[in-house]
């Protein structure tokens, strides 16, 4: 990987510093970037590396915040069908370079002045951006309420689990995570994120609403919060498909 000899017009050159296995399917990967990045949390990268002999491109949230100068960091789940994916699980070593958009990108992102409440809605790899802004409201936004419900399909596969459980207990946040698998080893909620699970939280309806996950799960989230009287205003979603 270090062997290239054009880099992709206009992307910036990171370097792979760690590479953690987080979960039985997910890696996070620690790339140094210099201070020319810059990101909002929540927001997500292009990724370009060398996967057999030609540059191939992938998307990827961060999970990082902005107060890791000069580094960011990503969680990466496993994908067979996805080249640049595959080469962060299987081939990719510390010290490779990679290649990323010189900002972060889209507009799935929070900072203070957007709102003092925030709910956010994750289902599997799809809580990755949520990562990130619960990091930034943790370290920072002590004036931010934040609540965090997490669904996957089984207890292993929790990102981050330790740390989640450690900013839940922060005053202004709250951390809820289900499992949709039953499992002896697990005393937590179990199913997916429902009216029923949402409903007994008492969330507030004039927090904003972020999610992300499947197709689906954005589909049917987007239904349950219409139902639940949620405005339409106060929905961020992503797309990431």
């Amino acid at each position: 990987m270090n062997h290239i000899a054009t880099a992709p017009e206009g992307m910036l050159p990171a370097t792979i510093v760690e590479i953690r296995q987080e979960t039985p399917h997910i890696k996070s990967l620690l790339l140094e970037v210099g201070e020319r990045f810059s990101y909002r949390p929540g927001q997500w990268i292009d990724l370009v590396a060398q996967v057999g002999g030609e540059w191939a491109v992938g998307g990827y949230s961060l999970v990082s915040t902005p107060s890791l100068r000069g580094r960011i960091q990503l969680a990466v789940k496993a994908a067979d069908h996805h080249g640049v994916t595959r080469y962060l699980h299987e081939s990719a070593r510390v010290g490779d370079t990679v290649y990323l958009s010189p900002q972060g990108q889209g507009g799935f992102y929070f900072e203070p002045h957007m709102a003092d409440k925030v709910v956010l809605l994750g289902a599997g790899i799809g809580v990755t951006p949520l990562i990130g802004i619960l990091r930034a409201i943790h370290e920072s936004m002590p004036q931010v309420q934040a609540t965090l419900v997490y669904s996957v399909t089984e207890s292993a596969e929790i990102l981050f689990r330790d740390e989640l459980e450690r900013m839940g207990l922060a005053s202004n946040i709250r951390c809820v995570m289900t499992v949709t698998r039953d499992a002896e080893d697990w005393r937590g909620h179990t199913g997916r994120i429902s009216h029923d699970l949402l409903s007994a939280m008492n969330l507030p309806k004039d927090a904003l609403y972020y999610y992300c996950g499947s197709r689906d799960f954005i589909e049917d989230m987007t239904e349950l919060l219409a139902g639940m009287g949620i405005p339409r205003e106060r929905l961020v979603f992503e797309k990431w498909w």
